[in-house]
């Protein structure tokens, strides 16, 4: 690995580790609180809000990558901070309306009126760098709305999401660093170093959890880096790759809801990966299993990473069904088990 994107990597560890130590404290003096209720995976008071160490990880790394970059170029390294500081601004703004919601300051429909603004600046800032139009900016607002959200829905197990974050954003510092992005690459790697060093903190019993603040903070960072992929030519499938369990999951939660005729707007506990831990597997084990499956995911789509979208590359994501079926099915194969063993013989 390249000196640079290592050092990127560890300082992003480091820095949210020890934004972790200062930071958990002051929320739990504040009353920033998770109280366990009859739809949580949790049986203890725990802080919440704890994404913002991750902001303070990515934050110092990215602000030492633009540093770094002008050190290196002098002033023609001064255009490449733009994609950088964007990338900032970005996850902060989404930060602070997560932050919002964690401090119950804020009215749903304010929330989505706040993504839906930043999602629409955002893609119109890169469509204006860019050859896209505006069938390209409002498509992007619609993915970025829908990520942020879809990450956030599925934030409700121990290490769940931190440990995707540390998957996507190596797969994607991977395929940036692949099509000769850089740039691109070091912002992926501030993502998942961040969520290397928050992970400690939220494995097992945790002492915190990212809170909305960190699961849309983390979804716009993904959004961000997805939508330049895009826009650099990386394959749709190559994108997605890490991201088709978890839009799976909320996808298939929200229609079968809407099929039920429930408010899918309350709150449940009918994901996938919530029945799979009501079935009986620790946090820590779907986590794990739920990262394991994304990063097969990734590894079927470098045949497209490497030779595009050709018929050859096809056969590979008939692999992805059986995973998508693997993860879905999983939950009701352990309720049948538990059933079958709870017959007296």
């Amino acid at each position: 690995m390249d000196v640079q994107l290592l050092v990127i990597l560890v300082v992003a560890a480091v820095v949210t580790a020890f934004s972790a130590l200062i930071a958990f404290p002051l929320l739990r003096q504040a009353g920033i609180v998770d109280v366990p209720s009859h739809r949580s995976s949790h049986t203890q008071a725990t802080v919440r809000g704890g994404g913002v160490a991750i902001g303070c990880g990515i934050t110092v790394a990215t602000v030492l990558a633009m540093v770094w970059n002008i050190a290196e170029h002098g002033v023609f390294g001064l255009g490449g901070i733009v994609l950088p500081i964007g990338f900032l601004v970005l996850t902060w703004c989404y930060s602070a309306i997560g932050m919002s919601d964690d401090l119950d300051s804020l009215r749903p429909v304010g929330r989505l009126i706040g993504q839906v603004v930043l999602a629409l600046l955002f893609s119109a800032t890169i469509a204006m760098f860019s050859t896209q139009g505006i069938a390209h900016v409002l498509a992007f607002a619609v993915i970025g709305v829908a990520t942020v959200n879809a990450v956030n829905f599925v934030d409700g197990l121990n290490g769940y999401v931190t440990e995707w974050a540390v998957v996507t954003g190596g797969w994607f510092a991977f395929v940036s660093a692949w099509i000769g992005e850089k740039d691109v690459a070091l912002l992926a790697l501030t993502l998942a170093g961040a969520a290397v060093g928050f992970l400690p903190f939220n494995l097992g019993r945790a002492r915190a959890f990212l809170g909305d603040t960190g699961s849309y903070g983390i979804g716009a960072a993904v959004f961000a880096l997805a939508v330049w992929l895009f826009v650099q030519g990386v394959p749709i499938v190559v994108i997605v790759a890490p991201m088709i369990f978890v839009f799976f999951d909320v996808g298939l939660t929200l229609v079968l809801r809407l099929f039920r005729g429930e408010n899918i707007f309350l709150p449940h506990r009918e994901h996938i990966y919530q029945r799979i831990q009501q079935a009986g597997w620790p946090h820590s084990s779907v986590s794990l299993f739920h990262a394991a499956l994304s990063v097969l995911a990734c590894i079927l789509a470098i045949p497209t990473l490497l030779s595009g979208n050709t018929a050859t590359t096809y056969p590979a994501h008939v692999f992805w069904v059986l995973l998508v079926a693997l993860y879905a099915l999983l939950p009701l194969w352990l309720k049948r088990r538990a059933e079958q063993e709870a017959v007296p013989a």
